[in-house]
């Protein structure tokens, strides 16, 4: 009965190690579709409507996706370094610490680069560097859904399947 109960257990913590890791692709794949639709609302503010970038920022920590808000508001809390350091390094402190939006390294550098144009140029030139980094940023949307697809069902399987082998093993 015991061993019946400990194999039980394996399977359901395998199993939930593998739900997790799929829900963790689900939640990068939205997290960057966030930043997607983010930067599109940072554009028609820049362009549109010349707001400057303390009350872009401020209305993105609020407004954006959930999954990328945590990105702006670290953003706009590094406005008040803007003096003792640049633009660029503000917003790459806060992509950099911006942990929940799961994003690899080429990832970031390229949402990084957005750092040196934003508030340096004139409207067309960031609304330019915007659109870049938005359509790179879409490339690595669709690698992200891919890999989702792909990948996820197989991290539920995987879990529960080596729960299963670990199951007969111990028993």
């Amino acid at each position: 009965m015991i061993r019946g109960i400990g194999a039980l257990l394996v399977i359901c913590a395998t199993g939930a190690m593998g739900l997790l890791g799929a829900a963790g692709l689900r939640r990068r794949a939205a997290a960057i579709g966030g930043i997607i639709v983010s930067l599109e609302l940072m554009e028609n503010e820049i362009c549109s409507r010349m707001t400057p970038m303390r009350d872009v920022l401020d209305m993105l920590s609020r407004t954006a996706p959930v999954s990328a808000r945590g990105l702006y508001r670290r953003a706009c809390e590094g406005m008040s370094a803007i003096g003792r350091c640049s633009f660029y390094a503000v917003w790459r402190g806060a992509v950099e610490t911006s942990r929940e939006l799961r994003l690899r390294p080429e990832e970031a550098e390229t949402l990084a680069e957005l750092g040196l144009c934003l508030g340096r140029y004139d409207v067309k030139e960031q609304a330019e560097a915007i659109s870049r980094v938005r359509r790179r940023m879409e490339v690595y949307l669709k690698r992200a859904e891919e890999e989702r697809d792909r990948d996820g069902k197989l991290h539920a399987i995987f879990g529960v399947v080596s729960g299963l082998f670990a199951a007969i093993i111990l028993l």
